[in-house]
C-alpha cells in the first residue's frame, strides 16, 4: 500500500510497510498487556540530538513509519541508534522487511528496526541507549522503495524469548518515547518529533497551572485556566490541540476526540468527569503508596479529584488524605481496596473509571 505525501513541492511514496505480513503464525496481539502504560523503561527516539522527525501509523498502528523533517531529506543514512540499553535479540536481511534489528531490553520489552540499510551491531551484542546501531534505508521490497524506518515496540507476551513483529496480530504494543505515548490508531501523524537529549521526559504542561478543586465539564465555547490545562495534557497525550491559549475551539475538539477514541471513551468531543480522569491520569503508572512524593503523586490526585468528584489534596505527597482516597476509589471501581496505586488502579483511571 503506498500513500502519496506533499511536503512543499515534494511529493514522495511513502509505504505502509508494516500492513505486509511478514511473519507467518504470529501469535496473539499483546497490546491488551501494555494498551494505555507506559513501559518501565525510558525509551527514547532512535536518532541523533537535534534531528526532527515525522511518526506515521498509517494503517499499522501502533507500528510507526519513520522520515526526516523537514521534507524528508536525510532520511537515507541516518544514523540509528539505540532506544534504550539491551542486547541484540535479531540482526538479519529478511526477504520482505530488509535489514532488520531487534533488541531485547528486559523486562519483556523488544524494539525491533526494519529497512535498514546497514546493520552494525550482530546478535548478542549488548548496546546502550544511544549507541549506534546501523543506518536508516529502504531495503525489503515492502519499503516500496521508499527510505524510512519501520519501528515496533515489542512485548513478548507468550514468554518465548522474542518479540514477534510485522503483522496485525504480533506482539507489538504502542511506543513511548521520552515520556510521550504514540501509535495509538491508525491514520495518525506527529511531526517535529525530536530526541530528549536532557534526559528530562518533555512537557508540555510547564508553566501552566493543573492543580483545580475540581475539573468541570468543557467544551466548545467554553474557555479559561481549565481549558489550558486540558490543552496541555492533550498535547502530552500526542493529540495536539493547537495553540495553549485557553479556548475550547475545533482543534481542541478535535483533539479531544482523538483522544477519547484512544482510551476507549465515548466519543463526544465534550471533557466531562471520565475524559478529565483518563487525561489528568495519562502517563508512566508507577506504584504509589504512603510516604511516596512527587510529580506523579500529584497526577495521581489530580486524577482522583476528577474520578471522584470531590477534592483531594494536590500537593505531591502520598499522605492519609491520598490514601484515603485510592481507597474509596478503589471500592467504588471494585477493585481491591488496599490504598495503594499499582497497576489496576492506575489502569482504571486511564480507561477514565
Amino acid at each position: 500500500m503506498k500513500r502519496l505525501l506533499r511536503s512543499g513541492k515534494v511529493f514522495v511514496a511513502v509505504a505502509a510497510s508494516a500492513v505486509l505480513a511478514f511473519q507467518a503464525g504470529a501469535p496473539a496481539s499483546a497490546e491488551d498487556v501494555r494498551a494505555r502504560s507506559a513501559p518501565p523503561i525510558d525509551f527514547q527516539l532512535p536518532f541523533t540530538c537535534g534531528q526532527q522527525w515525522r511518526l506515521d501509523t498509517w494503517a499499522h498502528a501502533p507500528a510507526l513509519d519513520m522520515v526526516r523533517e523537514p521534507d524528508q531529506v536525510g532520511t537515507e543514512g541516518a544514523v540509528l541508534v539505540a532506544a534504550a540499553d539491551g542486547v541484540v535479540n535479531m540482526s538479519f536481511s529478511h526477504a520482505n522487511a530488509g535489514n532488520v534489528i531487534q533488541i531485547n531490553h528486559g523486562g519483556g520489552y523488544f524494539t525491533t528496526h526494519l529497512h535498514l540499510q546497514s546493520r552494525s551491531v550482530g546478535v548478542g551484542t549488548t548496546v546502550t541507549q544511544g549507541q549506534t546501531i546501523g543506518r536508516v534505508g529502504k531495503t525489503g521490497p515492502t519499503s516500496n522503495g521508499h527510505p524510512h524506518l519501520h519501528f515496533e515496540l515489542g512485548y513478548d507476551a507468550n514468554g518465548n524469548g522474542e518479540a514477534s513483529w510485522g503483522t496485525s496480530t504480533a506482539e507489538r504494543v504502542r511506543p513511548w518515547f521520552d515520556g510521550v505515548e504514540y501509535g495509538q490508531s491508525n491514520g495518525r501523524t506527529w511531526r517535529n518529533v525530536a530526541r530528549d537529549c536532557g534526559g528530562t521526559p518533555p512537557t508540555s504542561c510547564s508553566g501552566v497551572n493543573l492543580d483545580f478543586s475540581a475539573y468541570a465539564t468543557i467544551r466548545s465555547g467554553s474557555s479559561g485556566d481549565l481549558v489550558k490545562a486540558a490543552q496541555c495534557r492533550l498535547k502530552d497525550s500526542g493529540n495536539d490541540p493547537g495553540a495553549l491559549d485557553g479556548a475550547f475551539g475545533p482543534n481542541v475538539q478535535t483533539a479531544t476526540r482523538g483522544f477519547q477514541a484512544d482510551v476507549g471513551l465515548g466519543v463526544d468531543g465534550i471533557i466531562g468527569a471520565k475524559t478529565w480522569t483518563a487525561l489528568l491520569s495519562h502517563g508512566s503508572t508507577p506504584t504509589l503508596q504512603s510516604g511516596s512524593s512527587g510529580a506523579d503523586v500529584s497526577r495521581l490526585q489530580r486524577a482522583l479529584t476528577a474520578a471522584l468528584g470531590s477534592t483531594v489534596g494536590i500537593d505531591g505527597s502520598f499522605g492519609p488524605e491520598t490514601e484515603q482516597a485510592v481507597r474509596t476509589y478503589q471500592s467504588s471501581r471494585a477493585l481491591g481496596a488496599d490504598g495503594i496505586a499499582g497497576p489496576a488502579t492506575w489502569g482504571a483511571l486511564q480507561d477514565g473509571k
